[in-house]
C-alpha cells in the first residue's frame, strides 16, 4: 500500500535539497533509497519531486499569484517546497488526490516540519490558489435551473 503521507515527506525534504544545491537530483535516488521506504513510496516521491522541477515556473506562478505583497523567494524554504508539491498535487493528481487531502496533507507536514507559523500560512495560500486558479468541478457545473431559464 502507497504511504503518501510518507512520500510526500521524503519528496518535501528532496525538494528542499534541490533548492540549496541544484545538483542534487542527481543523488535523489541515492537519497530515497537511503531513506528505505517502500518502493511505492519511493516512486511517488520521485515522481512528485521531477514533476515540480519540470512544472516548477507554472507551480510557482499559482503560488505567486495568491500571495499579497509578498514574494515566494521570501518564503522559507520548507513551506515553499510544501506549497510546491501541493499544487503540484493539486494540478496533476487531482484525479488520485483530492483538494481537500492535498490541503490537509500540506498542512500536516508544516506542522512537523515549519515554523508555529507555517500550517496557517500553508492553508491560507493552498485555499486560496483552490479558490482563484483551481475551480472545483462543482463549479464549472452548469447550474440546469438558470441554464434553462428564459428570463
Amino acid at each position: 500500500m502507497l504511504d503518501r503521507h510518507q512520500a510526500r515527506i521524503l519528496a518535501m525534504q528532496a525538494l528542499c535539497q534541490l533548492d540549496a544545491q541544484a545538483s542534487f537530483l542527481d543523488q535523489l535516488d541515492a537519497f530515497l533509497a537511503d531513506e528505505q521506504p517502500p518502493p511505492a513510496v519511493q516512486d511517488y516521491a520521485r515522481e512528485l519531486v521531477q514533476r515540480v522541477q519540470t512544472e516548477m515556473s507554472a507551480i510557482d506562478e499559482h503560488i505567486q499569484n495568491v500571495l499579497d505583497n509578498w514574494d515566494i523567494k521570501r518564503i522559507s524554504m520548507v513551506d515553499r517546497n510544501i506549497l510546491r508539491m501541493a499544487v503540484c498535487e493539486l494540478l496533476h493528481q487531482s484525479a488520485a488526490v483530492p483538494e481537500k487531502v492535498a490541503l490537509n496533507e500540506a498542512v500536516e507536514i508544516s506542522k512537523e516540519f515549519g515554523t508555529a507559523e507555517s500550517p496557517g500560512f500553508v492553508n491560507g495560500v493552498l485555499d486560496a490558489v483552490i479558490k482563484r486558479r483551481l475551480p472545483s468541478a462543482a463549479d464549472s457545473t452548469p447550474n440546469p435551473t438558470t441554464e434553462n431559464s428564459t428570463t
